[in-house]
Parts: structure tokens; C-alpha cells; sequence
């Protein structure tokens, strides 16, 4: 019985170990099934995270292998406007612009990560700009690199945006001074290693404020935009055309050949502003001044290319605006000497004070007229007054007309001197009956076209009769003229006062285009009279302009007679009237004179200067 129980516990507890050992491998299996579960619910919760922070990013994001594509992010197909099953196995390669293939095969190739740039192709075919960064990851267990992927196309937006801000003028949308600058610099190189020329021309629109006054901003932007379209159309797709000021522009034309288009072209372009411009239904005529510089022959370098083109279209302005005038080295040394002679002490400096101080000038009473008397030749009678400015600077003194005058132009003072000087000669001339005289127009002023208006208005404020007055135009004016000069001459004839021809012989004026001028006198040159009696050129010069005088009815005046045998050559030639400081020197007022000479013996024509 005893036997039996032991016999039966033993196999209870045998039985029991078996069902703890066979429950432990039941636990132990299912716990581990349990465990891989989780490990893969973990894994799948791994990746879709990063798969949803990839998809979250702002870059596009590609995975591949040897160039085969195994992912791409969501950012990636919007980008491409793909679908990324199009893509998975694909060569990314073949997502590039085909001139921009190899350079990727050879970034995907590329054993250590770098950053570059590529242009890739969208689903429709059109372009984008990206910037691509590579780096190496371990990918399903196996080696793989990531790309990030920028799209650009903002950024290269922006920086053309200002670049173009930089370089080019935001209204006409031509290079602007930097940008031609560096391209002149550019060209001159080339044609060092061609052997070619370089023609630079540098045009000013003439009185262009006081249009862009009249017509207000928007209409001068307009009218700015009409020339240069103009120029445009006469430039070559080689040419360069910029606006280098606020109404000045520049044209580069490069050749292998000689100068002889540059030269041409400014003449061409000038005759194209004989057509008006239409600006709110107004026909608007404007002036092209026009100075030509040419590379090798009148400059070593950029820089002093531009001083020569500069130079040259100050001498056109100076001539009456409206031409093209081309450097000269002859004209640029005398201009040297001339500024050398004239400079006031200190040099630039002082003469921004002096252009300064003469804003002051008018109101402080320091410009004031003296009147050079002017003779009949034939008996040395008064026959008028030529009325000179004079600038009584408080510090510098007395400062004559070829010094300040040059200075007003500069300041835009020019029309305010000049009506100053206009209405105090006639009121001066007023004062005495039957007084005649004369007063000197600048070209600046003969741009002006109001200044017969204005003209007008003195007389009649001053009360002097428009054939007691006299206007002087400068010579250069004819030897250069511009379109229009003639009926400009012809408008200020109309007003009644005479017109004069000053300086003439000092530029060579051809004597037959005389007889299509208003002129009613001529006033020979004073380098002339001078040289009378100790040159025979000079001699020949006076005869001939006398000769010329009289068969065109006009009458001539000699200036700067200095001596009593100039005096007596210009009566035996029958000049009609003499000035000069032998004569009587200018006087504050316009007092009749009788010079201290003897009567000369028979009747004379006399000659003048400006």
C-alpha cells in the first residue's frame, strides 16, 4: 500500500514536471513570437516615420544605388510633377537635361559626397534649376546614397533681378555707366590681341530739361524711351548701347577694319532726330549732340577714351548742339592751354566755388555791363555800343565773360545771365535817343526756344525800337550747324533787331552759306585786324571778306583795332565801322565818345569784333 502510494506520487510529480516543462516551452515560444511582432510593428512604425518626415521636408529627397532610383520623397515628385512608381528602377540620370547628363553621371560616380548644380527636366518638359547634395547611407542593409535635391529657380531669380539692378537702367533697360564701362574695358582688350579699332560715341540730348519740364515725368520717361529705342535700331548686334546718364547715352562699336562706320554712323544717328518724337499726340523735336572718340588713334585705355569722347561732344554742344564732332588732338591741347591760361588759382576746387558763387552773382548786383563803343570808320562818328559783361567777384575781381559764361552754361544759369544782360544793354540804350546796340548770344541761348519771346518782352518792357538793337551770334554756330539753325536765325530776324555774324573768319565759315543768313553785319575776327599790316595772309583774309561783304549788301565791322595803321588799312579798304581800345575803351555807361583822333581823309568801310 505504501509502495503503491510512491509509486503513484512519483508519477504525479513526474507528470507535473513534464506539464511545467512542456508550459515553460509553450510560454517561452509564444513570448517569442510576441517579441518578433513587436520588433517588426516597430520597424514598420520606423519607416513610416521616416518616410513621413522625408515627405515633410523642403528639399526633395531621392535614394539610389548606382544611379537606379529605389526612393523619392514627395517633395521630389511635386517638383518633377511625376509619380515616384514612374520613377523606382529608373536611372536618375535620365532625369536630367541632356547637356547636363554626363556632368551627373559623373556626381553620382563621385566617391565623396559634393555639392553641385544641374538643370532637370519636369514631367511637361520644362526646366528647373537644382542644387544637389549627395551622401552615402546603409539602405535595407546594403550600401546606397541619399540626394538632397533644392530647386533654385528663386535664387537664380533673385540674383539676376539684382544683377540687372546693378547693370542695367531700370527705365530703358540698356546697360547702364558700370556695365558699359566694363564692357568698353573688355573690347579695348580684344582689339589688343585683333589689331581692330574701337569707336566710342557719346550723344546728349540738347535742352532736354527744360522739355522734360514741359511735357512732366512721365512724359519725359516717354520721350527717354522713344530715343533710345530710336538708337537701338541703329545699333548692330554687335554694337553696345547704354545709358550712361539721365539723358546721355553711349554706343560702342567694335571693328577689325578702319574707324570708318563710327565716324559714318554719328552723322547717321544725328540726321535721325530731324523726325520728330510724338509724345500724348505732341510733335516733340530734339537735338542729338554727338562727340565721336576713336581706340587706338586718340586714347591708350578706356578711361581716357571716354575723357575723349566727352571732350568731343562738349565741342559739338558748344557749336550749337544738334552734330557730331569727333576728338581732336589739335582741339583737345589748345582747350589745355586755353584752361591753363584761364584757370583761376587752386584749380577744380576753386572753380566749383567760382560756379557756386555764381548762383549768388545776380542777386549780390556783382555781374554789371560795360559798353565798347563802336565807330563809323569813314569819319569816326559814334555808331553804337557793344555791350560786354563783367563779373565783379568780391574775392577774384573783375572776371570777364570767356571765363564765367562757361561757368553759367555749366550751372544752368545761362538764360537767367542772359536775359539780365539783354534787358540792361537796352534799358541803357533806351536812355539815349537813336543809340545802337549789340549783345552777345551764347549757343547754350540759341537753343533756346523761347529766346525770341523773350527778346520781344525786353523791348518792349525797356521801350527800345527792335532796329536800335543788335544780336551777335558766334560764328560757330554756321561752321557747325545743327538742323534748323537757319530758321532759328530767321525767327530772331522776325523780332526786327539785326543779327550780326561774330568772330567771322575764325572757324573759316564757308562764304557762299552767307547768302542763306538773315545777317545784316559781319564782325571780323580781332586775331585778324591784328595781324594787319605784319601778315599778308591776314591781309588777304580782310580783303576778301570786304570783297564778299559787299557784293552781299552787308555791312562789316573791324574789332580790335590797337593801332593807328590798322586803323588807316581798314579805311583804305572801306571797312564801314572800327572798335577797339584805340578807339575808346568800354565804359559803365553809354556815353557818346568822340575818339581823340584825326578825321581820316576819305570815307571807309569798317569792320568789327566780337
Amino acid at each position: 500500500m505504501t509502495f503503491q502510494l510512491s509509486s503513484d506520487l512519483a508519477w504525479i510529480c513526474l507528470l507535473a514536471v513534464l506539464l511545467i516543462l512542456t508550459g515553460a516551452l509553450f510560454t517561452l515560444r509564444a513570448g517569442g513570437k510576441w517579441l518578433g511582432g513587436r520588433l517588426k510593428a516597430e520597424e514598420a512604425l520606423r519607416r513610416a516615420w521616416t518616410r513621413n518626415l522625408a515627405d515633410a521636408s523642403f528639399d526633395g529627397l531621392l535614394i539610389h544605388r548606382q544611379g537606379v532610383i529605389l526612393q523619392m520623397n514627395r517633395t521630389l515628385v511635386r517638383m518633377l510633377g511625376t509619380r515616384e512608381r514612374e520613377w523606382l528602377g529608373q536611372n536618375f540620370v535620365n532625369l536630367a537635361r541632356p547637356d547636363h547628363s554626363a556632368a551627373l553621371r559623373a556626381e553620382l560616380e563621385a566617391p565623396q559626397p559634393q555639392t553641385a548644380e544641374f538643370t532637370l527636366l519636369r514631367a511637361n518638359k520644362t526646366e528647373v534649376p537644382v542644387e544637389i547634395y549627395s551622401h552615402n547611407i546603409e539602405f535595407d542593409g546594403q550600401p546606397a546614397i541619399v540626394m538632397a535635391i533644392r530647386d533654385i529657380s528663386q535664387r537664380l531669380a533673385d540674383a539676376a533681378r539684382i544683377t540687372r539692378l546693378t547693370h542695367y537702367d531700370a527705365l530703358t533697360g540698356l546697360p547702364n555707366r558700370a556695365l558699359f564701362t566694363e564692357t568698353l574695358a573688355a573690347a579695348l582688350a580684344r582689339n589688343n590681341t585683333t589689331s581692330g579699332t574701337t569707336a566710342l560715341l557719346i550723344m546728349d540730348l540738347d535742352q532736354f530739361k527744360p522739355m522734360n519740364d514741359l511735357l512732366g515725368r512721365a512724359g519725359g520717361d516717354l520721350l527717354l524711351k522713344q530715343v533710345a529705342g530710336r538708337l537701338a535700331a541703329m545699333a548692330q548686334e554687335e554694337d553696345t548701347l547704354a545709358r550712361i546718364g539721365g539723358d546721355k547715352f553711349a554706343m560702342l562699336i567694335s571693328s577689325n577694319g578702319p574707324p570708318n562706320r563710327g565716324m559714318s554712323l554719328g552723322g547717321q544717328i544725328a540726321a535721325t532726330f530731324h523726325e520728330p518724337f510724338i509724345i500724348d499726340g505732341q510733335l516733340i523735336k530734339l537735338w542729338l549732340s554727338i562727340g565721336l572718340a576713336i581706340y587706338p588713334d586718340h586714347a591708350a585705355d578706356a578711361p581716357g577714351l571716354m575723357k575723349a569722347a566727352e571732350f568731343a561732344l562738349n565741342q559739338a554742344a558748344q557749336a550749337g548742339g544738334g552734330t557730331a564732332h569727333i576728338y581732336s588732338h589739335h582741339e583737345a591741347g589748345l582747350h589745355r592751354q586755353s584752361a591753363q591760361r584761364e584757370a583761376p588759382p587752386g584749380g577744380p576746387a576753386d572753380l566749383l566755388r567760382l560756379g557756386s558763387d555764381l548762383r549768388n552773382a545776380l542777386h549780390r548786383d556783382e555781374i554789371s555791363l560795360v559798353f565798347q563803343p563802336v565807330f563809323r570808320a569813314s569819319d569816326l562818328a559814334p555808331a553804337g555800343f557793344e555791350a560786354l559783361a563783367r563779373w565783379n567777384h568780391p574775392a577774384e575781381g573783375l572776371i570777364g565773360p570767356d571765363r564765367f559764361i562757361p561757368l553759367a552754361d555749366a550751372a544752368g544759369l545761362t538764360d537767367e545771365i542772359g536775359c539780365f544782360v539783354l534787358e540792361t544793354a537796352c534799358t541803357e540804350a533806351a536812355r539815349t535817343p537813336n543809340t545802337r546796340v549789340s549783345v552777345n548770344l551764347s549757343p547754350a541761348q540759341l537753343r533756346d526756344i523761347n529766346l525770341p519771346a523773350r527778346i520781344s518782352a525786353i523791348l518792349r518792357k525797356t521801350g527800345l525800337k527792335p532796329e536800335f538793337l543788335d544780336l551777335e551770334i558766334p560764328e560757330i554756330v554756321l561752321s557747325e550747324p545743327r538742323p534748323g539753325t537757319i530758321g532759328v536765325l530767321q525767327t530772331l530776324r522776325a523780332t526786327g533787331a539785326g543779327l550780326v555774324l561774330d568772330h567771322f573768319g575764325a572757324k573759316y565759315s564757308l562764304l557762299t552759306s552767307l547768302s542763306e543768313q538773315p545777317f545784316s553785319r559781319l564782325k571780323i575776327d580781332r586775331r585778324f585786324t591784328q595781324k594787319l599790316g605784319e601778315s599778308s595772309s591776314a591781309e588777304a583774309v580782310v580783303n576778301a571778306i570786304l570783297a564778299m561783304a559787299a557784293n552781299l549788301r552787308l555791312e562789316v565791322i573791324a574789332v580790335g583795332v590797337e593801332t593807328e595803321a590798322q586803323l588807316a588799312y581798314l579805311r583804305r579798304l572801306g571797312c564801314h565801322f572800327v572798335q577797339g581800345q584805340l578807339l575808346g575803351p568800354p565804359t559803365p555807361r553809354a556815353a557818346a565818345q568822340t575818339p581823340a583822333l584825326a578825321a581820316p581823309q576819305r570815307p571807309s568801310l569798317v569792320v568789327s569784333r566780337g
